[in-house]
């Protein structure tokens, strides 16, 4: 590969990848009946960019030499893989015997000498060293299981942009492995990522860059294994949360103890709004809220799906934390000694509403004051909800492997140099088709709840459907798809998104704008995700995946 073309990769990827990040503003969506020639005129000379630049990262793709760890999808293997079907049945009468258990296990991820100015920071994609700790980054896991024999489901979460499935499925086989030689039947392991922006570089987006940019084509074509030069610190932080994360999934499964199962759903409106001004307060998800309280008498275990970002430190702070997170697991531990996992909702463009008066607060108080404010009303919400609905002691879990084919080849360049592990298999030897191997799930609670995981950062009118964005529209199509929420019949199902991967944001297709918020008008950015269709994609897989249910 010659100098100019390094060049073009060069300047190609980093105007494409370095406008990714947060980016979003006000509204630029419109109705189909807005639409006007000049918008037209925009819209069209947009659209060929985004043709233009798709053509020429294409090509670069098609030269630059595939990491050798890539195989043919000739050669994939589901176990080998670290992929979990679920539970073999469907059931819609608790066994006999059935009877709730659930055990809990929360880790700090943070390491030792992060004071060391080595760690990278997870939310842009050049160098941001953390120089300190505000709260704490963890993972919180439950495992739970309905005594049915039909096997242990694993809930957790990573305080973390994305974890990718590579490193998902790695925690799985770990476990697993521990599993068996106790003679224990795990059925299905989940890890989302709470999607907190002010956490460490868990993905290796933000670690780097440049360094991978230029070194990975030669080490690629050279067949190079190891670490690169430069990352070492990032990979010994990928194998230290790796191997917290495995502990503490093995320590709720060893934790589970008998007790009742209860749900509440909860509005949390007040504190949210859609970015966009698109979605009204009265249509925000609610949050899909559970109660486990052990027999025994100890604390209770709360679960809950929040549907908003975690953004409420600023893009130039410097120290690890895990936003409004911390502060709901805070409350809830100082209110009732309780637990707590959230998993994040189909958040898009949710963030907090608002307004803390910092005066009287030192700098350090004011970085944190809007976290700590939003985490403490959230939890008031959660540990004062009116559990009233106990759920019978049934689970249902059933998975679907995915291949996709990225039409954005920009995602596929960023694994070709190593910005992230997700892996990749391809199809042909000289005119190659690529995929990434990934996967959703549907976990059932009671016949009653469902959770929806999917593995991309989904956008709440693709489950819901986009009546709640008024049909507003990029392409002047229509959106076909009813709610998912009553898919299953008798069940409400709630939205979690970043689970099991984190392919990219996934919206509905006829609201796909690549490089979005160039145009200035508040679109969001998908530089980095799968492309126009990944929302219709998606919707399809997961009725596939319900049809398999029974």
């Amino acid at each position: 590969m010659n100098k100019k073309l390094i060049s073009i990769i060069s300047v190609i990827l980093c105007f494409s990848l370095l406008l990714t990040g947060s980016a979003i503003g006000t509204s630029a969506v419109q109705t189909q009946e807005e639409t006007s020639f000049g918008d037209s005129a925009m819209k069209g000379l947009y659209n060929t960019l985004n043709i233009i630049v798709e053509g020429l990262v294409k090509s670069i793709c098609s030269i630059y030499i595939d990491p050798p760890d890539w195989e043919s999808i000739d050669n994939y293997d589901s176990e080998e893989i670290g992929f979990l079907p679920g539970r073999d049945t469907y059931r819609t009468e608790a066994a006999q015997d059935a009877v709730w258990k659930l055990g809990y296990s929360k880790k700090s991820i943070v390491p030792e000498d992060i004071d060391s100015g080595k760690y990278n920071l997870g939310r842009d994609l050049l160098n941001k060293y953390a120089k300190g700790v505000y709260d704490d980054q963890c993972i919180r896991v439950t495992a739970i299981d309905d005594n049915s024999g039909e096997g242990i489901v694993v809930l957790g979460a990573i305080d973390a942009l994305g974890v990718t499935s590579t490193d998902t499925r790695a925690m799985r086989k770990a476990v697993l492995e521990y599993c068996k030689t106790k003679g224990i039947k795990v059925a299905s392991i989940n890890i989302s990522a709470t999607h907190a922006h002010s956490a460490l570089d868990t993905q290796g987006v933000s670690t780097e860059f440049f360094t991978k940019l230029f070194a990975s084509f030669w080490r690629n074509l050279l067949g190079i294994k190891t670490t690169m030069s430069g990352l070492e610190t990032a990979e010994s932080f990928k194998q230290h949360f790796i191997s917290v994360s495995i502990n503490a999934i093995k320590e709720s499964i060893d934790n589970m103890e008998e007790g009742k199962l209860y749900f509440a759903p909860i509005d949390m409106s007040a504190y949210f709004k859609d970015k966009r001004d698109l979605i009204a307060k009265e249509d925000l998800p609610e949050t899909a809220s559970f109660c486990f309280i052990p027999s025994s008498g100890k604390a209770p275990t709360y679960i809950s799906d929040i549907t908003c970002h975690a953004t409420s430190f600023s893009a130039s702070n410097e120290l690890v934390g895990s936003d409004y997170i911390y502060y709901i697991d805070k409350y809830i531990k100082e209110t009732n000694g309780g637990n707590f996992v959230m998993v994040p909702g189909a958040v898009g463009q949710i963030s907090r509403d608002i307004s803390v008066d910092t005066s009287g607060m030192t700098e350090h108080e004011e970085k944190g004051a809007d976290a700590r404010y939003l985490g403490t009303q959230l939890g008031k919400l959660i540990i004062g909800a009116d559990y009233a609905n106990e759920l019978e002691p049934i689970i249902n879990a059933k998975h679907r492997e995915l291949f996709i084919t990225p039409e954005n080849s920009i995602l596929t360049l960023a694994c070709e140099i190593g910005l992230v592990n997700n892996k990749v298999f391809y199809d042909g030897v000289i005119f190659k088709k690529y995929c990434m191997a990934t996967e959703m799930g549907y976990l059932e609670f009671g016949n009653e709840i469902g959770l929806a995981l999917f593995p991309a950062e989904l956008y709440p009118e693709v489950f819901w459907d986009d009546e709640i964005t008024g049909g507003a529209n990029w392409d002047g199509t229509q959106w076909p798809y009813d709610s998912l929420a009553t898919a299953v019949e008798g069940v409400d199902t709630y939205a979690v998104s970043l689970t099991n991967d984190a392919i990219g944001y996934a919206l509905t297709d006829n609201n796909f704008a690549f490089m979005g918020h160039i145009i200035g008008e508040g679109i969001a950015d998908e530089t980095l995700s799968v492309g126009k269709h990944i929302g219709s994609y998606l919707v399809t897989e997961y009725y596939a995946l319900l049809d398999s249910l029974k």
